[in-house]
């Protein structure tokens, strides 16, 4: 078996298709510039507190609390049902409690009151 040079002065300067000069420019011509980079800095920028938040006139939900229920249940509830829920889960700072806590007890305490526990 003998060795071969292969001639590769062809791929010594870089693709068309990867040179960023030529993708900058088609992008340009295309309507897409590309947006300046963000320093870290301004990534990492404070998150407001709640309290110096704007107050706004729609809901603005909490952020999610991951649990380990078994089923999951979407429903849509008007603003001040979603209030009430929120305030319900966070009635008591010292235990922490997701809305499904809340569903939980409510449903519990409704089918006692209702069915007078029958069936538990």
């Amino acid at each position: 078996m003998t060795r071969t040079r292969l001639d590769l002065s062809e791929f010594d300067e870089t693709p068309p298709n990867k040179d960023p000069a030529k993708l900058r420019e088609i992008s340009d011509v295309a309507g897409f510039p590309s947006r300046p980079a963000v320093s870290a800095i301004g990534i990492t920028a404070p998150v407001p507190a709640l309290a110096d938040r704007p107050q706004t006139a729609t809901f603005q939900r909490p952020p999610r609390v991951t649990g380990n229920r078994n089923i999951a249940i979407n429903v849509r509830v008007d603003p001040e049902t979603a209030a009430r829920l929120y305030a319900l889960r966070d009635a008591d700072p010292t235990r922490k409690r997701v809305i499904a806590d809340v569903v939980e007890d409510a449903t519990r305490l409704l089918y006692e009151r209702e069915l007078g526990g029958a069936g538990r």
